[in-house]
């Protein structure tokens, strides 16, 4: 570099700063081309409702041989009945247990072993399932979601198995962190008064221990029915036939 001419220096940074102006004239075009219209980047988006009250939403989507079934159900934090926080996350666990036509974790098996992948969450206002599953499997995960909404398997061992399972993750995830408590605890009680906005979303252990089978079975039919829930259907899928699947597996199911 010390034998290079101060003067050569100086027309390689003129070259680099002026980059822009050296373009070829089309390449500048191109730059300056308008942005897309919004017309252009207009999604589509079906709504519809079946006779028992579940909702359906459809949006088309061809651009990978991909599709994503999701499931939402109006019961969170904050629906919860006093003396049972924690119930909604409890019940989000509950629904990998079995139905009638899979049994305890095979729903999580189904879609793997069509390449897919999938979870669960519990949130303020609802609980939603998800499957990222390619295009041609659609049918089989809707066919999956509809068994377990209309059968799933509530018995004793489940109820007792997945109330460890959760005490244990709210022991691990905040009780037993430094300062666990805040937010998630901690804050909703000194920011509200209203007890379905403050109470303790996790659960208190006490409440998790003292569900019953009867609990369970009320929670699930009274928040789990058709006409509490949204099916989400998007990506490489045909409209028209996604919907008939829909009705086929879920229309038959009481509210």
């Amino acid at each position: 570099m010390s034998g290079t001419s101060p003067r050569l220096l100086l027309l390689a940074a003129a070259t680099l700063v002026s980059g822009v102006a050296l373009a070829p004239p089309e390449a500048a075009a191109q730059r300056t081309q308008p942005a897309a219209s919004p017309q252009a980047m207009r999604v589509p988006v079906e709504y519809h409702k079946l006779p028992n009250g579940l909702k359906v939403v459809l949006s088309p989507d061809r651009t990978a041989p991909t599709a994503v079934v999701a499931v939402y159900y109006h019961i969170g934090f904050r629906n919860e009945p006093r003396d049972r926080t924690g119930f909604a996350h409890l019940f989000e666990h509950m629904m990998f247990q079995g139905s009638a036509n899979l049994g305890k974790l095979e729903f999580i098996k189904l879609v793997e072993a069509n390449g897919g992948l999938l979870n669960g969450s519990t949130r303020f206002d609802y609980t939603n399932y998800f499957q990222v599953v390619p295009s041609h499997t659609v049918e089989t995960v809707l066919w999956a979601e509809a068994d377990r909404k209309r059968s799933l398997d509530i018995t004793q061992e489940n109820l007792t198995n997945q109330q460890g399972v959760v005490k244990n993750e709210v022991r691990v995830n905040v009780l037993n962190q430094p300062y666990g408590g805040f937010p998630w605890i901690d804050l909703p009680m000194a920011a509200h008064t209203n007890w379905y906005n403050a109470h303790n979303f996790y659960g208190d252990l006490e409440d998790l221990d003292a569900a019953t089978l009867e609990d369970v079975d009320s929670f699930f039919r009274t928040f789990y029915s058709p006409n509490n829930a949204v099916v989400v259907v998007t990506g490489d899928i045909e409209s028209k036939q996604t919907l008939a699947w829909i009705t086929k597996y879920f229309g038959n199911i009481p509210s």
